[in-house]
């Protein structure tokens, strides 16, 4: 099963300024589990209605890859107790599950010659970390700007652009033209409420979790 649009966020956000964003940094971290969930409800794997969150393919979801299977464990879990968005999402932010999806996505793109493997060292100790070539991020890029400039984008593309406007990364990826026609292509698009919905929960879920970790860190 493909996860288009956390493999594309990687590919776009890891490395950007020589620095491992993915492997080290809490938020970019999170929108990395939220794009794979946004792959699965895009793939009927999961489903959104209201403000719930269901399994709705429970025999898919169960062959799900093994790297996703902190994922299925946690989210089985939580939905067992309440399956409310604000519930689900939490999972987004778990240090276990991200290292579990970075992992098994850095050997796709490895395997698919878009990344080269990398050793980070911080203060704590190495890190392995899977930095996009130039060609596959400036690939990534000219088709997310080409998807959202037609009248009927891929929901991949629209989950990363979702994304991207929620963290205000765009800068980070797009020059000051290239934004400029993001914004007149996005204003003449409908939207997605699901992806819209399910971003700004877990957008709400990231923040409070940030001034948790600052609270018992000061």
């Amino acid at each position: 099963m493909a996860l288009t649009t956390a493999k594309n966020y990687l590919l776009l956000t890891e490395g950007i300024d020589r620095r491992p964003r993915l492997r080290t940094r809490f938020t970019t971290q999170a929108y990395l589990v939220l794009a794979a969930v946004l792959d699965l409800v895009d793939q009927g794997v999961l489903a959104v209605t209201g403000d719930q969150m269901t399994i709705a393919d429970p025999a898919r979801f169960d062959q799900l890859p093994q790297y996703l299977n902190a994922f299925k464990i946690r989210l089985k879990s939580d939905l067992a107790q309440d399956a409310q968005l604000k519930t689900a999402l939490k999972l987004v932010t778990s240090w276990d599950i991200v290292n579990a999806l970075y992992d098994g996505l850095g050997a796709q793109t490895l395997a698919e010659q878009t990344t080269e493997r990398v050793i980070f060292q911080n203060n704590l100790k190495p890190h392995v970390i899977y930095v996009p070539t130039d060609t596959s991020r400036n690939q990534v890029r000219t088709a997310l700007l080409q998807q959202l400039s037609t009248t009927n984008p891929t929901a991949a593309a629209w989950n990363l652009y979702e994304i991207l406007a929620q963290q205000q990364a765009l800068t980070w990826v797009f020059s000051a033209d290239q934004q400029r026609r993001l914004k007149t292509a996005v204003a003449q698009q409908p939207g997605n409420p699901t992806v819209q919905l399910l971003v700004a929960q877990a957008g709400e879920i990231i923040q409070a979790k940030k001034f948790e970790m600052d609270g018992w860190l000061s």
